[in-house]
């Protein structure tokens, strides 16, 4: 994971699992970021119970001034670059969701 600010702030399942979120309190700001956790709290899915002790999220600009998330999940880093918003970056939980609890398509091919 890169360098940031070390600004953390914990994202608490309803089971007691918690990841650690990291940010860069210049770029963001505690508020904002408190806002995007309690947001992800309450939508599935609820990742801190679901995934490996450990697990932790970052929230930083890059050298040429893009925003960036990366995540680890376990010993996989998930990097997700370039998106206009903190907003935008937080979509990319649902997107490690997917990828770890794959859904198989129930449809029957006609």
């Amino acid at each position: 994971m890169p360098l940031i600010s070390a600004r953390m702030l914990p994202w608490r399942g309803s089971k007691g699992a918690n990841i650690s979120v990291g940010f860069d309190d210049d770029l963001f700001g505690e508020e904002a970021m408190q806002a995007e956790i309690a947001f992800m709290s309450e939508a599935p899915p609820n990742l801190p119970d679901e995934v490996p002790q450990g697990t932790s999220f970052a929230f930083a600009k890059d050298s040429m001034g893009g925003l960036f998330a990366s995540f680890r999940v376990g010993n996989t880093v998930y990097r997700n670059a370039n998106q206009g918003s903190l907003h935008q970056l937080w979509e990319s939980v649902h997107y490690i969701d997917s990828l770890l609890h794959p859904r198989h398509n129930e449809k029957a091919a006609s």
